[in-house]
């Protein structure tokens, strides 16, 4: 098989981790051409410039140290310019601007250059436009990593796409479920925030998770996938500091759990994020960790999902596998 000539845009811990699984042999034969950061970007015209950024992904180092590195260099210009047919897309979510995310998927596939991302603004802000503009331009559009990224959790949606669902019930976020579990041992909500950042489970900012930015995003291109579209803004987000410790324990002295629940009720017409005690003998009261789960009622049955979401090693094998699927779609392009 034709290596894949592939770009990353975003070398954190995900982009790095996409140059190391790919090294190690997941996913189909690839050569990285280019690499980007909010800093610079690197154009890679030689092995030696290929072997410097494999040592980087290996190492955990900054892109800025690789010998190639060219401050000030855009993400699109470097990987315009290295000639990448595939960009992996791990950067930090914009989800109130959708900006510079929004601006990078687009070029990129007005360009016909496929895109594999983890991040989940583009799609949880406009699903149906981003899958319209990918195959307008003939390029395909990887999104595995966006929801429980470990978990085949979109396969599931577009498997059920076309059928009546009535309710999807989910905890897609583990930041948050380690939080509620600091108050179940005793800690205060905004203690137990601190600690999670702390220890580095969650951003500096907390407020992706605790302010529901998070599970909503993946709520909305959970549904998306599944054929039922819906918008990021369409999803009432209730923060989770809005319910005490003293709540949190109540509940499970009383035989509950609180957990931090992305709904949809497509029957009564309620998307949200919010706080939920649910009994803790049920399946969604029972994921701990960075565990996700997902719960789906439609034809009078239900269907649920449960597994790993990172960290960022998986994240990054999730990428590869979409990387996999983009092979068979080069492929049939190359057919036509």
């Amino acid at each position: 098989m034709e290596p894949v000539r592939a770009a990353i845009i975003g070398f954190g811990n995900v982009g790095r981790a996409v140059v190391r699984e790919s090294s190690r042999g997941y996913g189909p034969p690839i050569r990285f051409v280019a690499a980007a950061s909010s800093r610079g970007a690197v154009v890679i015209r030689s092995r030696s410039d290929e072997e410097a950024l494999l040592e980087l992904g290996e190492a955990g180092e900054r892109l800025d140290r690789h010998p190639a590195f060219v401050e000030g260099l855009g993400g699109i210009d470097a990987v315009s310019e290295s000639g990448a047919e595939l960009a992996f897309i791990a950067i930090p979510p914009s989800y109130e601007r959708g900006e510079p995310n929004e601006s990078i998927v687009k070029a990129l596939l007005e360009q016909g250059i496929s895109v594999v991302t983890a991040d989940k603004t583009v799609l949880a802000r406009g699903f149906r436009e981003a899958m319209e503009l990918a195959a307008e331009h003939g390029a395909f559009l990887g999104f595995r990593a966006t929801v429980a990224a470990g978990t085949p959790a979109t396969d599931v949606a577009r498997g059920i796409a076309g059928r009546p669902i009535r309710r999807v019930s989910a905890v897609l976020n583990a930041t948050t479920n380690y939080i509620l579990t600091l108050v179940e041992q005793g800690l205060g909500v905004s203690e137990a925030i601190k600690r999670a950042v702390d220890e580095q489970l969650a951003e500096p900012d907390p407020r992706v998770d605790t302010h529901g930015w998070d599970p909503a995003a993946k709520l909305a291109i959970f549904l998306s996938a599944a054929g039922v579209y819906r918008r990021l803004g369409e999803v009432t987000r209730i923060p989770l500091d809005t319910i005490s410790a003293e709540e949190v324990r109540e509940a499970l002295s009383q035989g509950y759990r609180v957990k931090y629940l992305a709904l949809a009720d497509l029957e009564r017409g309620e998307l949200s994020v919010k706080p939920v005690r649910l009994p803790a003998t049920s399946f969604l009261a029972s994921v701990s960790g960075i565990y996700n789960a997902i719960e789906v009622e439609l034809e009078n049955e239900v269907i649920r999902l449960s597994g790993p979401a990172g960290p960022a090693w998986r994240t990054a094998r999730v990428m590869l596998t979409d990387a996999i699927e983009y092979t068979w779609f080069r492929k049939a392009l190359q057919r036509q």
